[in-house]
Protein backbone atom coordinates (compact mmCIF):
# COMPACT_ATOMS: atom_id res chain seq x y z
CA UNK A 1 0.00 0.00 0.00
CA UNK A 2 1.30 3.45 -0.80
CA UNK A 3 2.53 5.27 2.31
CA UNK A 4 0.02 7.99 3.13
CA UNK A 5 0.46 10.06 -0.09
CA UNK A 6 1.32 13.28 1.67
CA UNK A 7 -0.96 12.84 4.70
CA UNK A 8 1.58 13.61 7.39
CA UNK A 9 -0.49 13.59 10.57
CA UNK A 10 -1.48 10.54 12.60
CA UNK A 11 -5.08 11.26 11.63
CA UNK A 12 -4.12 11.28 7.97
CA UNK A 13 -2.23 8.02 8.33
CA UNK A 14 -5.21 6.34 9.94
CA UNK A 15 -7.47 7.65 7.19
CA UNK A 16 -5.15 6.29 4.52
CA UNK A 17 -5.18 2.93 6.30
CA UNK A 18 -8.98 2.78 6.37
CA UNK A 19 -9.29 3.71 2.72
CA UNK A 20 -6.55 1.33 1.71
CA UNK A 21 -8.26 -1.57 3.45
CA UNK A 22 -11.53 -0.72 1.77
CA UNK A 23 -9.67 -0.58 -1.52
CA UNK A 24 -8.22 -4.02 -0.85
CA UNK A 25 -11.68 -5.37 -0.15
CA UNK A 26 -13.13 -4.09 -3.40
CA UNK A 27 -10.16 -4.85 -5.60
CA UNK A 28 -9.16 -8.26 -4.23
CA UNK A 29 -6.02 -9.50 -2.50
CA UNK A 30 -3.71 -7.60 -4.84
CA UNK A 31 -4.54 -4.35 -3.03
CA UNK A 32 -5.26 -1.01 -4.70
CA UNK A 33 -3.80 2.44 -5.20
CA UNK A 34 -5.36 5.90 -4.96
CA UNK A 35 -5.75 7.59 -8.35
CA UNK A 36 -3.57 10.68 -8.61
CA UNK A 37 -5.33 14.03 -8.05
CA UNK A 38 -8.61 12.32 -7.13
CA UNK A 39 -8.46 13.05 -3.40
CA UNK A 40 -10.56 15.92 -2.06
CA UNK A 41 -12.08 17.10 1.21
CA UNK A 42 -15.87 17.50 1.43
CA UNK A 43 -16.53 18.97 4.86
CA UNK A 44 -15.14 16.44 7.38
CA UNK A 45 -15.08 13.63 4.78
CA UNK A 46 -12.22 12.56 2.55
CA UNK A 47 -13.28 11.44 -0.94
CA UNK A 48 -11.10 9.72 -3.53
CA UNK A 49 -10.92 7.25 -6.42
CA UNK A 50 -9.08 3.91 -6.37
CA UNK A 51 -7.78 1.46 -8.93
CA UNK A 52 -8.40 -2.24 -9.43
CA UNK A 53 -5.51 -3.91 -7.62
CA UNK A 54 -2.13 -2.50 -8.58
CA UNK A 55 -3.23 -1.80 -12.17
CA UNK A 56 -4.34 1.58 -13.50
CA UNK A 57 -7.92 0.38 -14.02
CA UNK A 58 -10.51 2.38 -12.08
CA UNK A 59 -12.47 0.29 -9.56
CA UNK A 60 -14.37 2.47 -7.06
CA UNK A 61 -14.60 5.74 -5.16
CA UNK A 62 -14.75 6.01 -1.38
CA UNK A 63 -15.49 8.47 1.41
CA UNK A 64 -13.99 8.24 4.89
CA UNK A 65 -13.91 9.98 8.24
CA UNK A 66 -11.85 9.36 11.39
CA UNK A 67 -12.69 10.69 14.85
CA UNK A 68 -10.19 11.59 17.55
CA UNK A 69 -10.51 8.25 19.39
CA UNK A 70 -9.33 6.49 16.24
CA UNK A 71 -12.69 5.08 15.12
CA UNK A 72 -12.95 5.25 11.33
CA UNK A 73 -15.77 4.63 8.87
CA UNK A 74 -15.12 4.14 5.15
CA UNK A 75 -17.87 3.77 2.53
CA UNK A 76 -17.03 2.61 -0.99
CA UNK A 77 -19.17 2.87 -4.14
CA UNK A 78 -18.40 0.87 -7.29
CA UNK A 79 -19.20 1.54 -10.94
CA UNK A 80 -21.80 -1.24 -10.77
CA UNK A 81 -23.70 0.63 -8.05
CA UNK A 82 -22.65 -1.45 -5.03
CA UNK A 83 -22.03 0.21 -1.64
CA UNK A 84 -19.53 -1.36 0.77
CA UNK A 85 -18.72 -0.52 4.39
CA UNK A 86 -15.44 -0.85 6.33
CA UNK A 87 -14.90 0.06 10.00
CA UNK A 88 -11.75 0.52 12.10
CA UNK A 89 -11.35 0.74 15.89
CA UNK A 90 -8.09 0.65 17.85
CA UNK A 91 -9.08 -1.92 20.50
CA UNK A 92 -11.44 -4.33 18.77
CA UNK A 93 -8.84 -7.11 19.08
CA UNK A 94 -10.13 -9.02 16.07
CA UNK A 95 -8.67 -12.20 14.62
CA UNK A 96 -7.91 -11.68 10.90
CA UNK A 97 -10.18 -13.60 8.50
CA UNK A 98 -12.63 -14.48 11.29
CA UNK A 99 -16.29 -13.36 11.06
CA UNK A 100 -17.96 -11.22 13.74
CA UNK A 101 -21.49 -10.07 14.46
CA UNK A 102 -21.70 -6.29 14.23
CA UNK A 103 -24.38 -4.10 15.80
CA UNK A 104 -24.89 -0.81 13.95
CA UNK A 105 -27.19 2.06 14.94
CA UNK A 106 -27.86 4.97 12.57
CA UNK A 107 -29.69 7.92 14.08
CA UNK A 108 -32.42 7.36 16.69
CA UNK A 109 -34.23 4.44 15.03
CA UNK A 110 -32.05 2.63 12.48
CA UNK A 111 -30.75 -0.53 14.21
CA UNK A 112 -29.04 -3.33 12.28
CA UNK A 113 -27.12 -6.55 12.93
CA UNK A 114 -24.68 -7.68 10.26
CA UNK A 115 -21.80 -10.07 9.89
CA UNK A 116 -18.35 -8.73 9.14
CA UNK A 117 -14.97 -10.14 8.20
CA UNK A 118 -11.85 -8.98 10.01
CA UNK A 119 -8.96 -7.99 7.75
CA UNK A 120 -6.73 -7.13 10.72
CA UNK A 121 -6.94 -6.82 14.50
CA UNK A 122 -8.71 -3.47 14.18
CA UNK A 123 -10.52 -3.45 10.81
CA UNK A 124 -13.86 -5.03 9.96
CA UNK A 125 -15.42 -5.23 6.49
CA UNK A 126 -19.20 -5.39 6.94
CA UNK A 127 -21.69 -7.23 4.72
CA UNK A 128 -24.34 -4.51 5.07
CA UNK A 129 -27.68 -4.57 3.24
CA UNK A 130 -28.49 -1.62 0.93
CA UNK A 131 -31.19 -0.25 3.26
CA UNK A 132 -28.61 0.87 5.79
CA UNK A 133 -26.82 3.10 3.27
CA UNK A 134 -30.11 4.90 2.66
CA UNK A 135 -30.12 5.85 6.37
CA UNK A 136 -26.70 7.54 6.30
CA UNK A 137 -27.66 11.19 6.47
CA UNK A 138 -26.31 14.46 7.81
CA UNK A 139 -27.21 15.21 11.41
CA UNK A 140 -27.32 11.54 12.46
CA UNK A 141 -24.80 9.59 14.51
CA UNK A 142 -23.38 6.25 13.46
CA UNK A 143 -22.52 3.70 16.16
CA UNK A 144 -20.92 0.30 15.67
CA UNK A 145 -20.01 -2.44 18.12
CA UNK A 146 -17.97 -5.59 17.68
CA UNK A 147 -16.14 -7.91 20.07
CA UNK A 148 -17.64 -6.09 23.09
CA UNK A 149 -16.36 -2.63 22.10
CA UNK A 150 -18.57 0.14 20.69
CA UNK A 151 -17.76 3.46 19.02
CA UNK A 152 -19.76 6.37 17.62
CA UNK A 153 -19.11 9.00 14.96
CA UNK A 154 -21.04 11.96 13.52
CA UNK A 155 -22.39 11.70 9.96
CA UNK A 156 -22.54 15.47 9.46
CA UNK A 157 -21.93 16.32 5.82
CA UNK A 158 -22.21 12.74 4.53
CA UNK A 159 -24.95 13.58 2.01
CA UNK A 160 -22.71 16.08 0.21
CA UNK A 161 -19.80 13.62 0.39
CA UNK A 162 -22.00 10.82 -0.99
CA UNK A 163 -23.00 13.03 -3.90
CA UNK A 164 -19.31 13.69 -4.58
CA UNK A 165 -18.61 9.94 -4.45
CA UNK A 166 -21.33 9.19 -7.02
CA UNK A 167 -20.04 11.92 -9.30
CA UNK A 168 -16.49 10.60 -8.74
CA UNK A 169 -17.57 7.15 -9.95
CA UNK A 170 -19.30 8.61 -12.98
CA UNK A 171 -16.23 10.69 -13.87
CA UNK A 172 -13.64 7.94 -13.56
CA UNK A 173 -15.81 5.14 -14.93
CA UNK A 174 -16.48 7.09 -18.14
CA UNK A 175 -13.24 9.02 -18.61
CA UNK A 176 -10.64 6.43 -17.57
CA UNK A 177 -8.88 4.69 -20.46
CA UNK A 178 -7.28 1.58 -18.91
CA UNK A 179 -4.63 -0.42 -20.76
CA UNK A 180 -6.23 -2.96 -23.08
CA UNK A 181 -4.16 -5.86 -21.69
CA UNK A 182 -5.32 -5.46 -18.09
CA UNK A 183 -8.70 -3.81 -18.34
CA UNK A 184 -11.83 -5.53 -17.17
CA UNK A 185 -14.57 -5.77 -19.78
CA UNK A 186 -16.98 -2.87 -19.82
CA UNK A 187 -20.55 -3.61 -18.82
CA UNK A 188 -22.36 -5.05 -21.82
CA UNK A 189 -25.57 -3.79 -23.31
CA UNK A 190 -27.12 -7.07 -22.16
CA UNK A 191 -26.22 -6.42 -18.50
CA UNK A 192 -27.59 -2.88 -18.78
CA UNK A 193 -30.74 -4.25 -20.37
CA UNK A 194 -31.09 -6.82 -17.58
CA UNK A 195 -31.01 -4.01 -15.01
CA UNK A 196 -33.59 -2.05 -17.06
CA UNK A 197 -35.97 -5.02 -17.13
CA UNK A 198 -35.55 -5.52 -13.37
CA UNK A 199 -36.29 -1.84 -12.76
CA UNK A 200 -39.47 -2.05 -14.88
CA UNK A 201 -40.67 -5.13 -13.00
CA UNK A 202 -39.94 -3.58 -9.60
CA UNK A 203 -41.97 -0.51 -10.56
CA UNK A 204 -44.91 -2.73 -11.54
CA UNK A 205 -44.88 -4.22 -8.05
CA UNK A 206 -44.90 -0.80 -6.38
CA UNK A 207 -41.21 -0.61 -5.50
CA UNK A 208 -39.20 2.51 -6.35
CA UNK A 209 -35.99 1.54 -8.19
CA UNK A 210 -35.60 4.95 -9.83
CA UNK A 211 -35.87 5.55 -13.59
CA UNK A 212 -35.51 2.42 -15.79
CA UNK A 213 -32.16 3.55 -17.21
CA UNK A 214 -30.16 0.32 -16.87
CA UNK A 215 -27.89 1.89 -14.24
CA UNK A 216 -27.66 0.36 -10.77
CA UNK A 217 -27.96 2.99 -8.06
CA UNK A 218 -28.82 2.90 -4.37
CA UNK A 219 -32.56 3.13 -5.07
CA UNK A 220 -32.33 0.07 -7.32
CA UNK A 221 -30.25 -1.82 -4.73
CA UNK A 222 -32.77 -1.00 -2.01
CA UNK A 223 -35.78 -1.95 -4.15
CA UNK A 224 -34.23 -5.33 -5.10
CA UNK A 225 -33.32 -5.98 -1.46
CA UNK A 226 -36.87 -5.19 -0.30
CA UNK A 227 -38.28 -7.54 -2.93
CA UNK A 228 -35.86 -10.30 -1.94
CA UNK A 229 -36.78 -9.93 1.72
CA UNK A 230 -40.47 -10.18 0.82
CA UNK A 231 -39.60 -13.67 -0.43
CA UNK A 232 -37.79 -14.55 2.79
CA UNK A 233 -34.32 -14.16 1.25
CA UNK A 234 -31.36 -12.31 2.86
CA UNK A 235 -31.66 -9.38 0.45
CA UNK A 236 -28.23 -8.56 -1.02
CA UNK A 237 -29.83 -6.03 -3.38
CA UNK A 238 -27.82 -7.13 -6.43
CA UNK A 239 -29.39 -7.52 -9.89
CA UNK A 240 -29.21 -10.92 -11.56
CA UNK A 241 -31.05 -13.12 -14.02
CA UNK A 242 -32.44 -15.08 -11.06
CA UNK A 243 -33.88 -11.87 -9.58
CA UNK A 244 -35.49 -11.00 -12.91
CA UNK A 245 -37.12 -14.42 -13.18
CA UNK A 246 -38.52 -14.19 -9.64
CA UNK A 247 -39.87 -10.71 -10.33
CA UNK A 248 -41.53 -11.91 -13.52
CA UNK A 249 -43.17 -14.75 -11.65
CA UNK A 250 -44.55 -12.48 -8.91
CA UNK A 251 -45.81 -9.94 -11.47
CA UNK A 252 -47.65 -12.72 -13.31
CA UNK A 253 -49.13 -14.05 -10.05
CA UNK A 254 -50.34 -10.68 -8.81
CA UNK A 255 -51.34 -9.17 -12.11
CA UNK A 256 -52.86 -12.16 -13.86
CA UNK A 257 -51.78 -12.05 -17.49
CA UNK A 258 -49.42 -9.14 -17.04
CA UNK A 259 -46.77 -9.36 -19.76
CA UNK A 260 -43.17 -9.92 -18.67
CA UNK A 261 -40.69 -7.05 -18.79
CA UNK A 262 -38.62 -6.90 -21.96
CA UNK A 263 -35.90 -9.55 -22.06
CA UNK A 264 -32.32 -8.29 -22.33
CA UNK A 265 -32.13 -9.28 -25.98
CA UNK A 266 -35.14 -7.08 -26.70
CA UNK A 267 -33.47 -4.08 -25.09
CA UNK A 268 -30.28 -4.03 -27.13
CA UNK A 269 -29.14 -0.65 -28.44
CA UNK A 270 -30.82 0.46 -31.63
CA UNK A 271 -27.43 0.34 -33.35
CA UNK A 272 -27.72 -3.46 -33.23
CA UNK A 273 -31.19 -3.38 -34.83
CA UNK A 274 -30.82 -1.13 -37.88
CA UNK A 275 -33.86 0.95 -38.77
CA UNK A 276 -34.46 3.75 -41.24
CA UNK A 277 -33.22 7.12 -39.95
CA UNK A 278 -35.81 8.96 -37.89
CA UNK A 279 -36.52 12.63 -38.28
CA UNK A 280 -35.47 14.62 -35.22
CA UNK A 281 -38.28 16.11 -33.17
CA UNK A 282 -39.73 16.53 -29.69
CA UNK A 283 -40.46 13.18 -28.05
CA UNK A 284 -41.18 14.20 -24.45
CA UNK A 285 -41.29 17.24 -22.20
CA UNK A 286 -40.84 18.22 -18.59
CA UNK A 287 -40.40 21.33 -16.50
CA UNK A 288 -37.37 23.31 -15.39
CA UNK A 289 -36.84 26.43 -13.29
CA UNK A 290 -34.14 29.08 -12.95
CA UNK A 291 -31.89 29.33 -9.88
CA UNK A 292 -29.90 32.10 -11.57
CA UNK A 293 -30.41 34.14 -14.74
CA UNK A 294 -28.73 31.50 -16.95
CA UNK A 295 -28.99 28.23 -14.96
CA UNK A 296 -32.01 25.94 -14.88
CA UNK A 297 -32.68 22.87 -12.76
CA UNK A 298 -34.73 19.84 -13.86
CA UNK A 299 -34.78 16.06 -13.42
CA UNK A 300 -32.15 13.82 -14.98
CA UNK A 301 -34.87 11.62 -16.46
CA UNK A 302 -36.28 14.66 -18.30
CA UNK A 303 -33.04 15.18 -20.27
CA UNK A 304 -31.68 11.63 -20.38
CA UNK A 305 -30.90 10.50 -23.94
CA UNK A 306 -31.91 13.80 -25.55
CA UNK A 307 -29.92 15.13 -28.50
CA UNK A 308 -31.32 18.65 -28.08
CA UNK A 309 -33.09 20.48 -25.27
CA UNK A 310 -35.53 23.22 -26.32
CA UNK A 311 -36.80 25.83 -23.87
CA UNK A 312 -40.43 26.88 -24.34
CA UNK A 313 -42.76 29.26 -22.54
CA UNK A 314 -46.42 30.02 -23.25
CA UNK A 315 -46.20 27.81 -26.32
CA UNK A 316 -43.30 29.72 -27.90
CA UNK A 317 -39.75 28.47 -28.26
CA UNK A 318 -37.14 30.62 -26.50
CA UNK A 319 -33.89 28.80 -27.30
CA UNK A 320 -31.66 25.79 -26.72
CA UNK A 321 -30.18 24.59 -23.40
CA UNK A 322 -27.10 22.48 -22.74
CA UNK A 323 -26.41 20.12 -19.86
CA UNK A 324 -23.66 21.21 -17.45
CA UNK A 325 -24.09 18.70 -14.60
CA UNK A 326 -26.15 15.62 -13.80
CA UNK A 327 -26.75 13.17 -10.96
CA UNK A 328 -28.52 10.01 -12.08
CA UNK A 329 -28.85 8.68 -8.55
CA UNK A 330 -30.56 11.83 -7.27
CA UNK A 331 -32.40 12.44 -10.59
CA UNK A 332 -31.11 16.00 -10.96
CA UNK A 333 -29.69 17.97 -13.90
CA UNK A 334 -28.40 21.52 -14.30
CA UNK A 335 -28.76 23.29 -17.67
CA UNK A 336 -27.31 26.48 -19.12
CA UNK A 337 -28.80 28.69 -21.79
CA UNK A 338 -28.03 32.02 -23.42
CA UNK A 339 -31.67 32.94 -22.77
CA UNK A 340 -31.47 34.84 -19.50
CA UNK A 341 -34.31 35.13 -17.03
CA UNK A 342 -34.91 38.12 -14.79
CA UNK A 343 -36.80 35.85 -12.39
CA UNK A 344 -35.20 32.95 -10.53
CA UNK A 345 -35.87 31.04 -7.31
CA UNK A 346 -33.87 31.13 -4.10
CA UNK A 347 -33.36 27.98 -2.06
CA UNK A 348 -35.03 27.81 1.32
CA UNK A 349 -32.61 28.10 4.23
CA UNK A 350 -32.72 28.63 7.98
CA UNK A 351 -35.55 26.30 8.98
CA UNK A 352 -36.28 22.60 8.50
CA UNK A 353 -39.32 21.62 6.51
CA UNK A 354 -42.20 20.61 8.76
CA UNK A 355 -45.12 18.21 8.26
CA UNK A 356 -48.35 19.78 6.94
CA UNK A 357 -46.58 22.87 5.55
CA UNK A 358 -48.26 24.44 2.55
CA UNK A 359 -46.68 23.70 -0.83
CA UNK A 360 -47.30 25.16 -4.29
CA UNK A 361 -46.29 23.20 -7.40
CA UNK A 362 -45.89 24.69 -10.87
CA UNK A 363 -45.24 22.88 -14.12
CA UNK A 364 -46.29 21.97 -17.64
CA UNK A 365 -48.26 18.72 -17.18
CA UNK A 366 -49.69 16.69 -20.07
CA UNK A 367 -48.16 18.86 -22.83
CA UNK A 368 -50.43 19.24 -25.83
CA UNK A 369 -53.50 18.56 -23.71
CA UNK A 370 -53.37 21.15 -20.92
CA UNK A 371 -52.50 24.85 -20.95
CA UNK A 372 -49.20 25.81 -22.58
CA UNK A 373 -48.99 28.60 -19.98
CA UNK A 374 -48.47 26.02 -17.23
CA UNK A 375 -50.47 24.77 -14.27
CA UNK A 376 -50.43 25.57 -10.55
CA UNK A 377 -51.54 23.14 -7.84
CA UNK A 378 -51.68 23.49 -4.07
CA UNK A 379 -51.19 20.96 -1.30
CA UNK A 380 -49.28 20.13 1.84
CA UNK A 381 -46.19 18.26 2.96
CA UNK A 382 -47.56 14.86 3.99
CA UNK A 383 -44.28 13.14 4.93
CA UNK A 384 -40.65 14.19 5.38
CA UNK A 385 -39.29 11.15 3.53
CA UNK A 386 -40.05 9.36 0.29
CA UNK A 387 -40.67 5.72 -0.50
CA UNK A 388 -39.20 3.42 2.17
CA UNK A 389 -38.04 6.40 4.23
CA UNK A 390 -35.68 7.76 1.57
CA UNK A 391 -34.45 10.96 3.26
CA UNK A 392 -33.72 12.72 -0.04
CA UNK A 393 -37.41 13.20 -0.76
CA UNK A 394 -40.59 14.84 0.52
CA UNK A 395 -44.07 13.42 0.07
CA UNK A 396 -46.65 16.03 -0.93
CA UNK A 397 -50.37 16.09 -1.65
CA UNK A 398 -50.26 18.70 -4.46
CA UNK A 399 -51.41 17.14 -7.73
CA UNK A 400 -48.62 16.03 -10.09
CA UNK A 401 -48.97 14.74 -13.68
CA UNK A 402 -46.57 13.66 -16.44
CA UNK A 403 -44.80 16.83 -17.55
CA UNK A 404 -44.50 18.24 -14.01
CA UNK A 405 -41.16 16.45 -13.56
CA UNK A 406 -38.38 18.91 -12.78
CA UNK A 407 -40.75 21.68 -11.71
CA UNK A 408 -40.46 23.74 -8.49
CA UNK A 409 -42.24 23.21 -5.18
CA UNK A 410 -42.50 26.48 -3.21
CA UNK A 411 -43.23 27.10 0.47
CA UNK A 412 -45.63 29.77 1.74
CA UNK A 413 -42.89 32.42 1.51
CA UNK A 414 -42.17 31.66 -2.16
CA UNK A 415 -38.88 29.89 -1.44
CA UNK A 416 -37.82 26.71 -3.22
CA UNK A 417 -38.38 23.72 -0.95
CA UNK A 418 -38.15 20.90 -3.49
CA UNK A 419 -37.94 19.66 -7.09
CA UNK A 420 -40.91 17.63 -8.34
CA UNK A 421 -39.73 14.16 -9.33
CA UNK A 422 -42.57 11.63 -9.48
CA UNK A 423 -46.00 10.45 -8.53
CA UNK A 424 -46.72 7.07 -7.00
CA UNK A 425 -47.53 4.39 -9.57
CA UNK A 426 -51.17 4.04 -8.51
CA UNK A 427 -51.91 1.07 -10.75
CA UNK A 428 -48.88 -0.86 -9.51
CA UNK A 429 -49.82 -0.22 -5.87
CA UNK A 430 -53.43 -1.16 -6.60
CA UNK A 431 -52.27 -4.48 -8.07
CA UNK A 432 -50.49 -5.25 -4.78
CA UNK A 433 -52.86 -3.76 -2.18
CA UNK A 434 -56.22 -3.73 -3.99
CA UNK A 435 -56.62 -0.02 -3.27
CA UNK A 436 -55.75 3.07 -5.34
CA UNK A 437 -53.63 5.63 -3.43
CA UNK A 438 -54.68 9.28 -3.60
CA UNK A 439 -52.44 12.35 -3.95
CA UNK A 440 -49.15 10.58 -3.21
CA UNK A 441 -46.44 12.55 -4.99
CA UNK A 442 -42.77 13.25 -4.32
CA UNK A 443 -40.26 16.08 -4.50
CA UNK A 444 -36.48 16.06 -4.11
CA UNK A 445 -35.59 18.01 -0.97
CA UNK A 446 -33.88 21.36 -1.32
CA UNK A 447 -31.01 19.99 0.83
CA UNK A 448 -30.36 17.27 -1.77
CA UNK A 449 -30.38 19.90 -4.52
CA UNK A 450 -27.95 22.18 -2.65
CA UNK A 451 -25.53 19.27 -2.13
CA UNK A 452 -25.70 18.55 -5.88
CA UNK A 453 -25.05 22.21 -6.74
CA UNK A 454 -22.14 22.49 -4.31
CA UNK A 455 -20.58 19.29 -5.63
CA UNK A 456 -20.55 20.83 -9.13
CA UNK A 457 -19.62 24.35 -7.96
CA UNK A 458 -22.84 25.83 -9.37
CA UNK A 459 -23.79 29.15 -7.76
CA UNK A 460 -27.17 29.61 -6.12
CA UNK A 461 -28.83 31.95 -3.62
CA UNK A 462 -30.62 31.11 -0.39
CA UNK A 463 -33.46 32.87 1.41
CA UNK A 464 -34.14 32.60 5.15
CA UNK A 465 -36.94 35.20 5.21
CA UNK A 466 -40.35 33.99 6.37
CA UNK A 467 -42.82 36.51 4.95
CA UNK A 468 -45.94 34.64 3.84
CA UNK A 469 -47.13 35.41 0.32
CA UNK A 470 -50.59 34.96 -1.11
CA UNK A 471 -51.23 31.97 -3.36
CA UNK A 472 -51.42 34.34 -6.31
CA UNK A 473 -48.01 35.88 -5.49
CA UNK A 474 -46.42 32.46 -5.11
CA UNK A 475 -47.93 31.25 -8.37
CA UNK A 476 -46.64 34.32 -10.22
CA UNK A 477 -43.14 33.81 -8.83
CA UNK A 478 -43.13 30.13 -9.79
CA UNK A 479 -44.45 30.79 -13.31
CA UNK A 480 -42.00 33.62 -13.99
CA UNK A 481 -39.04 31.42 -13.02
CA UNK A 482 -40.11 28.25 -14.84
CA UNK A 483 -40.04 26.97 -18.42
CA UNK A 484 -40.99 23.88 -20.35
CA UNK A 485 -38.07 21.61 -21.30
CA UNK A 486 -38.60 19.70 -24.57
CA UNK A 487 -36.50 16.62 -25.24
CA UNK A 488 -35.60 16.18 -28.94
CA UNK A 489 -34.18 12.98 -30.35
Amino acid sequence: MAAAHGLRSALGLRLALALGLLAALLAGPAGANPIADSQSQVGPWRVGAYTRGTTTVFDHCALSRVQSEGFAIAVGYTASGIWVLALEAPDWGLTPQETYTTSIVVGPTGTYRFTGRATSARVLVVNASPEMFGDLRSGARFSAGANQHSYSISLDGIEAASTRVRECVKHYATSAAPPAASSAPAPSSTSSALVSSIQVLLSRLGYDPGPPNGTVGLKTNMAISAFQKSLGEPGDGLPSEAVRQKLEKVVAERGGAAPPAPRPEALRPEAQRPEPPKKSGAVSAGTGFHISPDTLITNFHVINGCTELHIRKNGAELGIARVVAVSQSDDLAALRSNIRSDSYLKLRAGAPIEPAEAVLVFGYPLPGALSSAGNTTLGNVTALTGMRDDSRYLQISASVQPGNSGGPALDDSGRLMGVIVSKLNALAIANVTGDIPQNVNFAIKVSTLSAFLEAHKIAYETDSATHPLSNTQRAERAEASSAQIECWK
